[in-house]
């Protein structure tokens, strides 16, 4: 099986382009959660990794004000 993620965004503000990748971020981490380590397997590729590096995507276009939101709520 083969997969090929590609996102390009041209002209979408710094929180733009974080929320996104947030999004992406909590979508494969629920779609890990549901299929278990074995879509890793068979993908050939770690979805805790991409999980991992969209998260650092998101967290690196955050404003001051969005990383002071975005921590507040995952203390919750």
């Amino acid at each position: 099986m083969a997969l090929a993620i590609t996102l390009t965004i041209t002209s979408s503000p710094p929180d733009g382009t974080a929320q996104i990748a947030q999004r992406i971020a909590d979508d494969m981490a629920q779609l890990h959660h549901r299929l278990g380590d074995g879509v890793s397997d068979e993908l050939g590729i770690s979805i805790s990794y991409l999980v991992e590096q969209f998260a650092l995507q998101a967290a690196a276009y955050r404003s001051p004000k969005e990383m002071e939101k975005h921590h507040d709520r995952v203390q919750r």
